[in-house]
């Protein structure tokens, strides 16, 4: 299991357990000329020995299935912002969320939602370096199906996802074990943490409600076995959970 930690975590103990990390790319940072190289300056201290890296990409107000093309041309400036910093430091692996929300579950509004999302990063590709593979995160998505429509609807190795077990678990009534199947195809990263089952609340794992022994294995079992798992939580108290269960 190859375990990394996010960018908030104490550095010393993800280098000395052999972890990697997950660094952040904000917009203010990557604007603001007064803090653009201290931003990058601090990416490179971050990364500095760690056993793998991957980015989480801009993600406030990006509303990629806007039907305003002003919108639309925002999100792609800001997506390609994160692409330019990710470059930077030769990180290959960029998380960008889903835009999905609630109302685009209307069964009237889902195939535009659908079509919106395929056009976007259809035509948005080509602004992905060949080297890099650009990860759908779910959030607020309520069903896998309408998430593997988008990613077959793509069909480009550069656009895969990144399976979000809290955001699942929260945000959808469909089993973990479901979404897994279906998106098994194209999972080539997993943010995991724990939560109450109402609550984003990002907790150490172990200290919620998710079915998180089963879901991991299930994972283990149907992955790439090369497959990063982000802890997006107390990283020291989740990798002891994580062998007392002995998952690694």
């Amino acid at each position: 299991m190859k375990i990394y930690g996010a960018a908030y975590s104490d550095l010393e103990f993800l280098r000395s357990n052999r972890m990697g990390i997950e660094v952040f790319s904000h917009p203010v940072n990557l604007n603001d000329t007064n803090s653009y190289d201290g931003y990058h300056k601090t990416i490179t201290e971050q990364i500095k020995g760690m056993n793998g890296v991957s980015m989480h990409g801009v993600f406030n107000d990006m509303a990629y299935a806007s039907g305003d093309p002003l919108i639309l041309e925002v999100v792609k400036n800001r997506f390609i912002e994160s692409i330019q910093a990710a470059s930077l430091h030769d990180i290959n692996s960029l998380i960008f969320h889903s835009a999905f929300r609630s109302y685009h579950g209307v069964k009237t509004v889902e195939k535009w939602y659908i079509k919106a999302s395929i056009d976007f990063w259809k035509d948005f590709q080509t602004n992905i370096p060949d080297e890099m593979t650009v990860l759908l995160e779910n959030v607020e998505d309520e069903d896998p199906v309408v998430f593997l429509q988008i990613l077959q609807g793509i069909d480009s190795p550069k656009i895969c996802c990144c399976f979000d077990v809290g955001h699942a678990f929260i945000y959808s009534s469909i089993p973990l074990n479901k979404w897994i199947r279906s998106l098994v195809k194209y999972i080539k990263h997993v943010h995991i943490n724990d939560n109450d089952g109402k609550r984003d609340l990002h907790l150490p794992l172990g200290k919620g409600i998710i079915p998180l022994v089963t879901t991991i294995q299930d994972i283990l079992e149907n992955v790439d076995k090369e497959v990063p798992f982000t802890l997006e939580c107390d990283a020291p108290s989740s990798v002891e959970w994580l062998k007392e269960k002995e998952l690694i």
